[in-house]
């Protein structure tokens, strides 16, 4: 319910008829426990590939996967240090960010860790390897935010920019709506990862690494979701 509603701890407290520090601290005692028992149900999102070898063991039946970055706003911090840390010029805010990956089923299947807003999507890609592990054989499907990842793997379809005096070709323009068109689905996989409230409104929890522990909770719990479907 906190992650669904993301309800102030005065107001948690209130609806679960404890004082205010019961309420904060039993929050915190299960949040551990909820990890766990998706962890068991085997929807939790890897955090990190490592080899090729090891996503054919995770993942032997997918053949494309689709990347995209989530971001969610935080509190602006009062120290200047962490403010220009943390600035998205893309979002024009403060905010943290995630890589993830899905399938065509939508399942979150690769959530990195949360990072400051201010790094180059392509560059928090690259810092976690993202893409270096994945086989040849999986097509990949990126926007352009990530443009360069062909370098790392060939097997990549990302829409070709517009450049200053040279504008796109019909054709050309044509493959980028058919590049997007299936792309979509990792649009919807971190659409389904905000339905909890706890990553559609701005962060405002203090405790060192929360905000990375409920990226992973919600990817989980709309994995769960989908096994339903």
């Amino acid at each position: 319910m906190y992650l669904k509603t993301y309800p102030t701890i005065d107001v948690l407290s209130f609806i679960v008829g404890f004082d205010r520090s019961r309420a904060a601290r039993w929050s915190q005692v299960l949040f551990p426990v909820l990890e766990m028992t998706l962890r068991r149900k085997l929807v939790l999102p890897e955090r990190k590939i490592s080899s090729v070898e090891e996503f054919f063991r995770r993942f032997p039946e997918v053949k494309e996967v689709f990347g995209d970055v989530s971001e969610r706003r935080i509190q602006r911090p009062k120290n200047q240090k962490r403010q220009q840390k943390t600035y998205s010029g893309k979002k024009k805010a403060h905010t943290r960010k995630n890589v993830v990956l899905a399938d065509k089923d939508r399942r979150i299947l690769v959530l990195t860790k949360t990072t400051s807003g201010r790094r180059h999507d392509k560059r928090l890609a690259d810092k976690e390897d993202v893409f270096s592990a994945l086989p040849e054989e999986v097509a990949v499907y990126v926007d352009t935010g990530f443009q360069g990842v062909q370098k790392q793997h060939t097997n990549t379809y990302i829409p070709k920019k517009r450049k200053l005096k040279q504008p796109l070709t019909d054709d050309e323009k044509e493959i980028n709506r058919i590049i997007s068109s299936f792309r979509v689905v990792v649009e919807h996989a971190i659409g389904g990862m905000k339905r909890y409230q706890c990553l559609q409104q701005p962060y405002r929890n203090r405790r060192l690494k929360l905000d990375d522990t409920f990226a992973l909770l919600a990817a989980g719990l709309w994995n769960y979701h989908l096994s339903f479907t």
